[in-house]
């Protein structure tokens, strides 16, 4: 498996059978480090949620014209939002071949602001992406864990993965920090998670990294 993190919580994760991609939102799109033409074969375009940092529609048309075949595979409520784009892909909101959709609801915003449905899914049942939730109750061996956002802190991404015991943690959702204040977290999670027998790999956009 080859994993590679175009900013935020998008990942492009190849498999020796199928590639896809994941959460390709506006921080992605704006930071022009996903250059869609040169992307391998696409067989799943996975969007857990609606906010604009997982799910940006400019992009999405981009990547449906280079990857028509690929299945779009989303939560009910967006299933019904993109079928409205016209798009030639076939769009899913269920599991797919060695793919497993669960249900994880959003962790909660400030205020009581209102929320959208979210979805997780296990790839191959090696790697585990939840979109924004802790609340699921098993990863598997890698976890895509988000650390900071309006609804959650490092604190809580921290004991989500202590208590959900993957073997690697790689880290997404981490838009918002500074170029040194993420290799300062990221140094931080390290030190933390060894003791725990969690393996914390940092990503470094648009760098590949082989599991």
């Amino acid at each position: 498996m080859i994993i590679t993190k175009f900013v935020h919580s998008c990942l492009l994760v190849e498999l020796p059978d199928f590639n896809l991609l994941v959460d390709p939102g506006n921080f992605t799109y704006d930071s022009h480090l996903l250059n869609v033409g040169k992307l391998p074969r696409l067989d799943y375009i996975i969007i857990t949620h609606a906010h604009p940092d997982h799910y940006h529609e400019a992009l999405l048309k981009q990547l449906s014209g280079h990857a028509p075949h690929a299945v779009i595979v989303s939560n009910n409520d967006l299933v019904k939002e993109l079928k409205k784009l016209g798009l030639p892909n076939e769009i899913s909101a269920g599991s797919e071949d060695k793919l497993t959709v669960f249900e994880a609801k959003h962790e909660p915003l400030p205020l009581n602001m209102p929320n959208v449905l979210n979805v997780g899914v296990h790839i191959d049942n090696q790697l585990t992406h939840p979109g924004d939730s802790f609340d699921f109750k098993r990863s598997s061996e890698i976890l895509a864990l988000p650390l900071t956002g309006p609804w959650g802190s490092l604190k809580d991404s921290l004991q989500a993965a202590v208590k959900l015991k993957p073997k690697t943690v790689i880290p997404v959702h981490d838009w918002e920090w500074h170029k040194a204040a993420r290799e300062a977290r990221y140094d931080l999670c390290q030190k933390l998670l060894e003791p725990k027998r969690i393996k914390f790999l940092p990503l470094e956009n648009a760098q590949p990294v082989e599991m």
